[in-house]
């Protein structure tokens, strides 16, 4: 009997070819392993989607940046300098368009201990200075997909126009 006990011990069977051995995994330990590796798929593709979405967005800076670039050189090169506001297509960049304004820049002064944004009754401090020797000029560079614009301001003196 005793022979028979530690045969069915080291192989796992009994008389009747019946497998008690717990050898395998359970229907939990499979699920569980299942979930760890989804949710760990899941991680590590998101950062790839992410890194994808980087980087396309770096593509489309460094367009917007030679669109801009472009735009620049073309009214800088206008004997009239920077006009009040235009828009327009950009040579070169087929779908990309532009949008530009200039005025005269204004600063917003506010005594320390006042906030920006606050009502005028509330800050007693707070005046806008005209520097009427800088213009301010904002650029919006569209691209064609209709996402997001690129801006870029930038202040220019009001004599070299």
């Amino acid at each position: 009997m005793k022979t028979e006990l530690s045969r069915v011990m080291h192989t796992g069977w009994c008389r009747h070819s019946c497998l008690f051995s717990s050898a395998g995994f359970t229907l939990m330990e499979v699920l569980v392993a299942t979930a760890i590796t989804g949710i760990a798929l899941g991680v590590l593709l998101s950062g790839f989607a992410q890194g994808h979405r980087q980087a396309f967005r770096g593509d489309m800076a460094r367009k917007a940046a030679g669109a801009a670039e472009v735009v620049l050189h073309k009214l800088n090169s206008d004997e009239n300098g920077f006009p009040q506001s235009d828009e327009g297509d950009i040579d070169g960049y087929e779908g990309w368009t532009y949008r530009i304004e200039s005025r005269e820049l204004v600063l917003d002064i506010t005594e320390p201990g006042g906030l920006p944004g606050e009502d005028e009754e509330d800050s007693e401090g707070a005046s806008g200075i005209e520097v009427p020797e800088l213009m301010e000029v904002s650029l919006s560079i569209i691209p064609p997909d209709g996402s997001h614009p690129f801006m870029l301001t930038l202040w220019e003196n009001a004599g070299e126009q």
